[in-house]
């Protein structure tokens, strides 16, 4: 019995060891993680912008217009978070893609592959006038030919219609 009583006491102690030392472990981890969200670098941000230009452009070449939608929603969130986050890009520059961006929104909600396919070139170019105008004209950005994507299917879902609305 006395082992059992030494025992449990033993466990005790170390549970109330491993309290403490996770208590004092806590701002340390805390200010770890703190420190560890920082700013994205802009090369980052552009990076997700090209991938989401990618499969917007097959999204719109398959004809899946709520994939479209969406990719374009996403391409638009990381232009804003790119001006948001680095305030020395002129506004000017993103703004040379206003109005593909606009042009893809209006060909998407009208389903119309040639006006999305002349919209998808103008924001092509409009990324590249972009680059050249910040001295990164080594940069160039294409309409991709192929998708690299063997584990997503842009084709529409099977049901997907005119009865589906944009998100």
């Amino acid at each position: 019995m006395a082992y059992g009583g030494t025992m449990r006491s033993s466990t005790k102690h170390l549970a109330a060891m491993a309290v403490v030392v996770t208590g004092l472990a806590s701002p340390s981890l805390a200010a770890a993680q703190t420190s560890q969200k920082s700013t994205p670098r802009l090369a980052d941000i552009m990076s997700a912008v090209q991938f989401r230009h990618l499969k917007l452009s097959i999204a719109g070449q398959q004809q899946n217009w709520n994939l479209a939608a969406y990719e374009l929603e996403l391409v638009k969130s990381g232009l804003v978070d790119a001006i948001a986050l680095y305030s020395n890009i002129p506004v000017e520059n993103i703004t040379m893609v206003d109005g593909p961006v606009k042009a893809l929104d209006n060909a998407i909600a009208s389903k119309n592959s040639p006006a999305f396919g002349k919209a998808f070139q103008e924001l092509t170019a409009g990324c590249n006038s972009c680059h050249q105008s910040i001295d990164r004209g080594f940069i160039v950005v294409t309409v991709p030919t192929a998708s690299p994507f063997s584990n997503q299917s842009f084709l529409p879902p099977k049901g997907q219609g005119e009865g589906n609305t944009r998100r």
